[in-house]
């Protein structure tokens, strides 16, 4: 049984029974399941695809309440503000964490090694969905007790994006040596959450935390947590980066050696997703993402075009037969040698962390805390893995790992969290900061676009630089107060 394959379609919905429903095992392993369905819906419905990608500017956007957002025209009304995808997510997590230790009594064959191991798993998925909604909202309720029936507190007002992931980061602590370290199937060891995957989720949001906060000590504090946690990855010795040669192979067939944690698919158990018609053969209505000219420009400027994996046809198209200049290759099932996936399966799996990231993100945090040598370094093992020569230390470290983050992990749905957590870095200990969020965010805009998207973020900066509440959201909830760039709004 796998979380990935929903081992049983468990929803405590409405009113949860539990002194009749956590009595076994199964019970327990049925809504974890849950969770990772939930986490595939929210892939699959594109919020956290758009979350992370739809206000910069290597994607090119179809759809056009993605488009509004992009070009500046954010209001409260827009589908993709709302968060019910990942709070669905946090609802299955909590009911795990706080049940699952009450089966052990009562049934035998549980024990509480492999409960904690499961919490392990339960607490990796909350703490990745409040990432999301941090690096989306900022200030969100921090909901940690699973509503279970009608007389339940809800209403919650914000708590602030900081505390709430260093509270997850605490709570993460406590579960690393009970998090498994592989699993058997290879589908479970990629798309369950192993040591590895806690691990680096909280270098994750150490990297962010250590960015975000305005104290330098404080700072500099997850900046070697960040650091810590990646070598605990880097050490552990169950993963590595793929040759040039076989880069594709994270993407086709996937769950690779330098897989850490990918949201599963399978056509057999009717788990199927869009990402082929989304990123390269939907057609004028249902193609979604391309790829924009800032981009292209980027990677011809930073990699070896004709000679780099990424560029070879590998990211972007024209170079293998069959795709287009504005393919999104990775997603479109085809390498260079012509392999092509057999058959309409639309199951390929979508990558939160593998291990190219790991590297660049301890390469960010020594970067940060003085160390430019060791963070170029490790920004050089991963450009030239892609097959470029290496790169000239020109300085400007913080600059390199960036491009490098938008080439590797290029239509991942990484790039705006990438720019806002650089962005207010350069807030925070600049006083130009502001500048550089701003045009990396604005670039293949419109005129009229850009000059509302420039005049939003200037005016309200940093509140501007995450999504309003969602309207039904304030209405449902009278504690909570709207994003101060978006308050007046409608008045």
């Amino acid at each position: 049984m796998a979380a990935c394959q929903d081992w049983m379609n468990v929803d405590p919905a409405g009113v949860q029974a539990t002194t009749t429903f956590w009595k076994s095992k199964g019970d327990v392993e049925g809504v974890l399941g849950k969770a990772y369905r939930y986490l595939r819906d929210a892939i699959n419905n594109c919020t956290f695809i758009y979350w992370g990608e739809m206000r910069a500017c290597d994607l090119e956007l179809v759809e056009s309440k993605a488009m509004n957002i992009r070009n500046g025209n954010i209001l409260p009304t827009n589908d993709l503000t709302a968060w019910s995808s990942a709070y669905n997510i946090i609802g299955m997590a909590n009911s795990v964490i706080k049940y699952a230790p009450t089966v052990v009594e009562k049934d035998a064959s549980f024990n509480e090694f492999e409960m904690n191991s499961i919490v392990a798993e339960a607490h990796f998925l909350r703490a990745l969905s409040y990432f999301y909604l941090v690096r989306t909202f900022k200030d969100v309720p921090y909901v940690i007790e699973p509503y279970v029936n009608d007389d339940a507190e809800f209403l919650l007002e914000k708590t602030d994006g900081n505390i709430i992931l260093e509270k997850e980061i605490e709570a993460l602590s406590g579960y690393y040596t009970y998090a498994k370290e592989r699993f058997p199937v290879v589908e479970d060891d990629k798309g369950r959450a192993t040591r590895w995957a806690l691990y680096t989720l909280t270098a994750d949001m150490s990297l962010w935390l250590g960015s975000s906060v305005a104290n330098s000590d404080t700072s500099n504090y997850y900046f070697n947590l960040c650091i810590a946690s990646c070598d605990s990855v880097i050490n552990g010795g169950w993963l590595g980066l793929k040759q040039k040669d076989e880069w594709f192979s994270n993407f086709f067939p996937g769950n690779s050696e330098e897989s850490i944690f990918e949201v599963q698919y399978s056509n057999a158990l009717a788990q199927t997703n869009s990402f082929e018609e989304w990123f390269a053969t939907g057609s004028a209505t249902t193609r979604r993402f391309r790829a924009s000219n800032t981009f292209e420009a980027r990677a011809n400027r930073i990699i070896d075009a004709e000679n780099d994996i990424r560029g070879a046809g590998g990211t972007w198209g024209d170079v293998t037969p069959g795709i287009t200049a504005d393919m999104v290759w990775k997603y479109y099932g085809q390498d260079t040698e012509n392999t092509v996936r057999t058959g309409e399966q639309n199951d390929q799996n979508w990558i939160i962390y593998r291990f190219a990231e790991v590297l660049l993100m301890k390469a960010e945090a020594l970067a940060r805390t003085g160390n430019t040598e060791e963070a170029f370094n490790l920004v050089n093992r991963v450009h030239q893995r892609g097959g470029s020569p290496s790169l000239v230390n020109a300085g400007n470290v913080i600059q390199s790992i960036v491009d490098e983050r938008s080439i590797e992990f290029y239509a991942e749905g990484k790039r705006w969290f990438d720019i806002l957590r650089v962005g207010l870095y350069n807030y925070n200990y600049h006083a130009d900061g502001i500048d550089w969020l701003i045009t990396e965010c604005s670039r293949d805009l419109a005129p009229i676009s850009r000059a509302l998207v420039l005049s939003k973020m200037n005016k309200n900066y940093p509140d501007s630089w995450y999504l309003p509440i969602n309207s039904s959201e304030l209405e449902k909830n009278t504690l909570l107060e709207q994003n101060r760039a978006y308050a007046e709004l409608g008045k």
